[in-house]
Formats: structure tokens, sequence, C-alpha cells
């Protein structure tokens, strides 16, 4: 088989195929042979028709067609493979010829190839990654964490509800002057600004003591996640039967001991500051990598090709899509239990997609203007560790593999490899520490804003902690 590429147009080549002779009438023979086992023939068993038979009740063209369609199919992949070309898209095929027997046979594809794309530099990148060093202010907010986490819950009968309280309240409420589902609540221990209502409903709580009430009422803002409220007038009957303070314990022996078996605060502190610095190493090369790929993605030159994108949204989403049926969902579930909507779904799934085939085709685009080489040394051992993966022989996964795509991947992963380590190296990347406590430690809250509705519903119970 011969074959011969010339670029035409952008990231577009023509692939030329010349089959020879022998292999169109090979791929004749089995066109025949496929027909006869298929179609039924009055006195022939399968298989047994003679051709002139076959062209009689079949068509002697329709064989061919088939013949034809089989040669393509097993010739172009290997013409792709020969030529090396990394394709990206289906081929378009120039109008085909008749196969003639005992004739060689030449045809003309189109195609998108990968394009290699440039980089604006390779110089002055930096990345911006949280530091190792772990602050005291880090160390004091992991303290204060596990602080609110031994809180207790104290009867407050001196004052009205204040920002932090709990308070157990029972409630109705209706919305332009009609109920809806939900709207009356029965002894709430309800936790003030965490979100569970609207902030104008905690404001109303503020100051009202034990046993007293109060009506609340506010506009419902365009936030409400239930668009048929907004702009209407929420109004709240409320009873507050019992207010609790949130009481946090001492920094002392007893706390530290209680907290996790430690002797005093210090020994605290220095438990907390070795956990948080190993948490900080074991992530900071994942980080790092990450802002690299992000920095010299910025950098690339040229136009993404949107069949490669949409490739791999197509890709991940199957992905996707098998990962949830494994749980025994679908995407509307999803959706609906977490809340997001599914064209954002799919809107995320292609930008993320276009993300990563950006940051490939600038590691490839480093990759060339580095100088980097993937060896036969580096290709051995990629096959040495395949084959110990998959417990087969490497000689075996060598010749399996050998011009097919896979071969292919091997080769472009380890040349974005490369390019990944040439990235982190300290000599080519200037690495900025940065400071990653800017908030408070994360309390494991979720802060959402709930609808006048959508707070505590009718069923639920006081309790204490």
């Amino acid at each position: 088989m011969d074959t011969n590429v010339e670029r035409i147009d952008g990231n577009t080549v023509e692939l030329t195929v010349t089959v020879p002779a022998s292999e169109v009438d090979a791929a004749i023979d089995r066109a025949y042979a496929t027909v006869a086992q298929k179609v039924k023939l009055p006195g022939f068993r399968p298989g047994k028709a003679p051709r002139p038979v076959i062209d009689s009740n079949v068509g002697r063209d329709y064989v061919l067609g088939e013949a034809q369609d089989d040669l393509l199919n097993a010739t172009y992949p290997s013409a792709v493979a020969e030529e090396r070309l990394q394709t990206i898209a289906n081929p378009e095929v120039e109008e085909l010829a008749d196969l003639v027997p005992g004739e060689k046979y030449t045809y003309t594809a189109k195609v998108q190839v990968k394009p290699e794309l440039t980089l604006s530099s390779i110089e002055g990148l930096t990345a911006e990654v949280p530091s190792v060093e772990v602050t005291d202010r880090e160390v004091e907010a992991q303290i204060e964490h596990t602080r609110e986490r031994f809180a207790s819950l104290e009867p407050v009968t001196d004052r009205g509800v204040a920002e932090n309280d709990f308070v157990l309240v029972s409630f109705t409420g209706t919305v332009d002057g009609e109920a809806y589902e939900g709207n009356v609540v029965d002894k709430y221990l309800y936790e003030m600004n965490k979100g569970l209502m609207p902030a104008e409903f905690d404001a109303g709580l503020l100051g009202v003591e034990a046993g007293g009430a109060t009506r609340i009422e506010f506009v419902v803002p365009d936030t409400s996640s239930n668009p048929d409220f907004v702009g209407k007038t929420a109004a709240f009957d409320v009873e507050v039967h019992e207010i609790k303070a949130k009481v946090l314990p001492e920094l002392d022996e007893e706390f530290a001991e209680n907290a996790g078996g430690f002797e005093s605060m210090d020994a605290m502190r220095e438990d907390i500051r070795t956990k948080l610095a190993e948490a900080k190493a074991s992530g900071r090369e994942r980080m790092l990598e990450r802002a690299v790929r992000t920095s010299l993605a910025e950098r690339l030159e040229g136009e993404v090709p949107e069949s490669m994108v949409a490739t791999r949204a197509e890709s991940m989403l199957r992905e996707f899509v098998g990962n949830l049926e494994s749980r025994g969902m679908n995407v509307e579930q999803y959706a609906q239990a977490t809340g997001h909507d599914p064209s954002q779904i799919l809107e995320d799934v292609s930008q993320r997609a276009r993300m990563m085939v950006t940051e490939e085709l600038a590691l490839e685009a480093l990759f060339r203007a580095a100088g980097l080489e993937v060896t036969d040394e580096d290709v051995d051992e990629e096959f040495a560790r395949f084959a110990e993966a998959t417990e087969t022989d490497v000689a075996e996964l060598k010749e399996r593999w050998a011009g097919t795509p896979a071969s292919d991947m091997l080769i472009e992963g380890l040349a974005h490899r490369k390019a990944v380590e040439w990235l982190v190296d300290p000599e080519n990347v200037e690495i900025i520490d940065v400071d990653p406590s800017t908030t408070d430690a994360d309390t494991g809250e979720t802060d959402t804003t709930d609808d006048a509705g959508e707070g505590p519903s009718a069923d639920a119970e006081a309790s204490d902690e």
C-alpha cells in the first residue's frame, strides 16, 4: 500500500492511498464469501453459491460496493498510522471510483489533523501556589473549628434573640396572603444567620424574648430560588418558645484532652501544625502542575479546533453519565438533586473540555519549543510499565500495539509528561508562594439562601445539642 500526504489548508490534509491489485482481489473474494453466507439461494447451501449466481440474484455492483467498504475500512486506519497522522475528525472521502478486479485502487480523503500551534513565549513563566509554611492563623482557625464542634447550647432567659443564637420557633407563613406547601412549622430549633431562611426573617427575630411572638413581613427578593414568589410579600407569624446561646469551651487542658487526647494546648497546636504541613506538602505538587498548565495555556497562539473540543466533551459526558448510571441515577435526577440546570451541566462539560484540549495543545507546543524528545528508552520503560500493570509480556504488548492508535497515544502521553516535568522545574518557572489563609477556616456549613416556604419544613422537630 502506497500513501501520500499533502497539507491543503490550515490543519486539513489530503491523504491519498493506493491499494495494490492483490489486496483489491482479496477484498472482492471476502465480499463474495460474506454475501454467499448471508443470502439464501434455491439449490445452494449457504456459502456455496457461485459468483455468477450471486451476480444474477444479488447484483455484482452490490458485491463490489461491499468489497469497497471493506477495503476502505481496512486500509484507511493503516494509512493514517503509516503517515503518523493525528486525526481529529472523520474523513471526507472524495467520489470513489469502482473497484476493478486485478487492478490497483486509489482513493483520496481529506481529514483534519491535530494542529501544531505555537506559544508566544516560554520565558518568564510564573505560577502562584499556596505556601507550604503553616501559619499561626491557620492553626488557630483549625482550633476554632474544633471548638465549634464541642460547643454547647445553654438556655437564655435574660434577653431577647441575638445574632448567633439557636431559637426554638413555631410559625405559619403566607405569600401574598396565600398559604404554600410546608408553610406551617412547629417547634423547630432554628440557627440564626446560617442562610436557612431569608435575612429579613432573621432580622425580624432579633430582640424577641422567649415566650414572645412577632409578625415578620418582607418583599421576596429576586435572588429567591422560587421565581413565582419574587416581588410578592411574605409574612410569618412567629412564636419564640426558647432561646439558646452557643457557648464555646475554654482553650485549656480539659478541651485539649476532650478534643484529641492531648496533654496541653501546646501539644494540640503542634499536632495540628504537623498535620497541616503534611497535607500542604502532598497537595502542593498537584496545585503547582495545575497552576503552570493554566499559565502556559494562556500563551497558546492559534485556534483550538472545535472538533477536538466537541470530541473531548462527548467523551467526558459519556463518562459522567456512566458514573451516574453506576450509582443508579440519570442526568435529570442528578440535576434535581443538586439544583443544577441540565443545560448548565452540558455547558460546564464543554468549558472543561475546551480547557483540557487547550492545555494539551500548549504542552505539545512547549515540547517542541523547548527541544524535548521522547527516546526509545522512554518508550521501552513505558511499555514495561503497561505490561506489568496488565500482566502482559512486553514483546507481545509491543506487537499488539504496533501501528495502532494506542502506540501513538503512549508516545503522546510521554511527551505531555516531559513537558509538565519541564514546567514544574524551578529553573524554568518562577514559583510564587501565596498566603493560603485569607478567611477563617471552613466550618463545613453551606451558605444557601432559601426563599419563603423553603426553610424549615412543617415536620421538623425541635432538637437539642
